[in-house]
């Protein structure tokens, strides 16, 4: 029932090698553009993942190339951040995994 190019089975886990990451969408609204007359609205979206190349790249690559939302899309910016865990004891740091 749903299409071969369809954003939700293109990201879908079961369609990538059973490749899972946490993600989620944010919408907002920056109410209207004063240069165009058009409403400043999109979504930010994030994406949880241990290893972004090997997780995150190969979805967006096959995203990139046969999702038919790409046509809706407009790509401004990205970024890759590096969270480390919460702390596990006395003697633990923040970070400690990133540096040991």
């Amino acid at each position: 029932m749903i299409p071969l190019n369809a954003h939700v089975r293109l990201a879908s886990h079961a369609t990538n090698n059973g490749i899972r990451m946490l993600r989620r969408g944010y919408s907002y609204t920056d109410g209207i553009d004063q240069d165009t007359g058009l409403l400043d609205a999109g979504l930010f979206f994030i994406a949880f993942c241990k290893d972004a190349h090997a997780q995150f790249v190969p979805i967006q690559r096959r995203l990139g190339q046969h999702d038919n939302l790409n046509e809706y899309i407009r790509h401004t910016s990205s970024a890759l951040f590096a969270v480390p865990p919460g702390l596990r004891g006395a003697g633990d740091y923040y970070g400690k995994a990133l540096f040991t």
